[in-house]
């Protein structure tokens, strides 16, 4: 039984599904990324317009910024959400 356990986890170590629970810094890395993301997919280009946006989005997920800390994420989640194109893969692909 312990070899299957032992098999089991080298799998896992493998397959870069190992966990760990999410950072502070990684949350807000996280926020900043989907709050870029959502600005993009607006269409806010105008820097004075996107920092007012960036702000009221920042705001606005907060409480999520609080929820995310001590999360389980995946050891390769926060590569993952820096070269995502949407909000849809950030929380689909990265962060499943």
């Amino acid at each position: 039984m312990r070899r299957v356990g032992a098999i089991a986890f080298v799998a896992l170590a493998l397959c870069g599904c190992r966990r760990h629970a999410a950072t502070p810094d990684e949350c807000a890395l996280i926020l900043d990324r989907i709050v870029q993301l959502e600005l993009h997919e607006l269409g806010f280009r105008d820097p004075a317009l996107a920092a007012r946006k960036s702000s009221e989005l920042q705001r606005t997920l907060a409480p999520e910024l609080r929820s995310c800390q001590g999360v389980r994420i995946r050891e390769n989640a926060i590569p993952c959400v820096q070269r995502a194109t949407s909000t849809e893969e950030i929380s689909h692909r990265c962060l499943r």
